[in-house]
């Protein structure tokens, strides 16, 4: 095993100075092997350690520890922590370590002369006990590492994108294999002239928004294209955007009210022809996540999102205002009882037909050279 000090030099010659994070990372990292019972750094795979975060103390961990991202022993879950989870997957054993509450101020009162806290840190983190510098967290895991893991081999190419899809990371919607991107959970658009086919791509079902000014008339015409849609078989969803929090879909006094109140962070109601999930946010979805959570449709209309970057249809009533509120490049009709040209088909403000014939042709356009169904 290697000593403290020639693991902090190793960790300071790739980061080119050593910091109190990295010690920290480095010490963690060598409690684990003693609390596991493991030599460390290891020579095999033995040791799987997830990460709180990236930077320095993760370096440290990563060079006490001998897990790497490139070996696939280290997955980095960027929750801003430093703290890491120490899994022997021998054993299943998996404990949790995290830097003391007081862990800092120790360190000042060890080393009060020192030029800044950020010295006295660095001096104090190699020499103070154990117990004051962690605390230390029997845990259970409550993701697969056998999945995490996986087998080396198994490749499936996206059906989508025809790109090559490692380690079971491939995502089922129906018949279709996808890679996440394809499925929606991409960090990136293609930068393209059409923005909105390789917006379609991160989603295979179609998807269409309506949108326009208050009393414009987006209602009706969405309550009017589903039903002719559905009387002609299509399986439709929508997605109604309220712009402002607050808005409640239960009613006080209600069972499934009075356990939101009480404190449940998701509350289901199920009955036997219908069921209803609601559970409160921490940040806005965007409209790509919440279309994740739609299946078994046809196409999925949206009132709203005007700021999307899926095809939509714009909605202007002359008596209201005929500002332009959508996107040019994503807009693929106009709604108006103006004159308006716009170079997209134009309807009438009650040419359901119409407007429903436009849409059916854009999901057999999107069916066709996307093969989504």
């Amino acid at each position: 095993m290697a000593s403290l000090q020639e693991l902090l030099a190793r960790s300071a010659a790739l980061h080119h100075n050593l910091c109190p994070r990295q010690v920290l990372g480095v010490r963690m990292s060598l409690l684990a092997g003693k609390k596991l019972g493991l030599d460390l750094p290891q020579r095999d795979k033995r040791l799987f350690t997830f990460v709180e975060c990236d930077g320095c103390g993760m370096g440290g961990i990563a060079v006490a520890t001998g897990c790497l991202v490139e070996r696939r022993s280290m997955r980095i879950l960027d929750y801003g922590k430093l703290a890491a989870t120490f899994v022997d997957t021998h054993t299943g054993e998996s404990i949790r370590i995290k830097p003391h509450p007081q862990a800092r101020a120790h360190a000042e009162a060890l080393f009060p002369v020192e030029p800044n806290h950020w010295h006295s840190q660095l001096e104090a983190y190699q020499i103070m006990d154990d117990d004051e510098l962690f605390i230390v967290e029997p845990v259970q895991l409550t993701v697969s590492l056998e999945k995490i893991i996986s087998q080396p081999g198994l490749r499936v190419e996206c059906d989508i994108c025809g790109e090559e899809i490692s380690n079971e990371r491939q995502v089922t919607r129906g018949t279709k294999t996808l890679c996440c991107t394809c499925a929606g959970d991409g960090y990136y658009v293609h930068d393209t002239d059409d923005c909105s086919r390789s917006v379609i791509r991160n989603n295979p079902i179609p998807l269409i928004t309506v949108i326009g000014k208050s009393k414009s008339g987006k209602t009706t015409l969405i309550e009017n294209v589903v039903k002719k849609l559905s009387d002609r078989g299509f399986r439709i969803a929508t997605i109604k955007h309220h712009s402002h929090s607050g808005f409640e879909i239960d009613y006080q006094g209600k069972d499934s009210w009075r356990f939101a109140q009480a404190g449940s962070r998701q509350v289901v109601i199920a009955a036997p022809d219908k069921l209803a999930c609601y559970k409160p946010l921490d940040h806005e979805l965007s409209l790509n996540e919440i279309a994740l959570h739609i299946t078994s449709v046809d196409l999925i209309l949206v009132e709203g999102y005007k700021h999307s970057n899926y095809p939509c249809i714009e909605v202007m009533r002359s008596s209201i205002s005929c500002e332009q509120i959508g996107s040019p490049e994503h807009r693929i009709a106009l709604v108006t009882d103006s004159n308006l040209d716009l170079g997209v088909p134009r309807f009438a403000l009650n040419d359901f037909q119409g407007i429903t014939s436009l849409i059916l042709k854009h999901i057999k356009n999107m069916s066709e050279e996307y093969d989504l169904f």
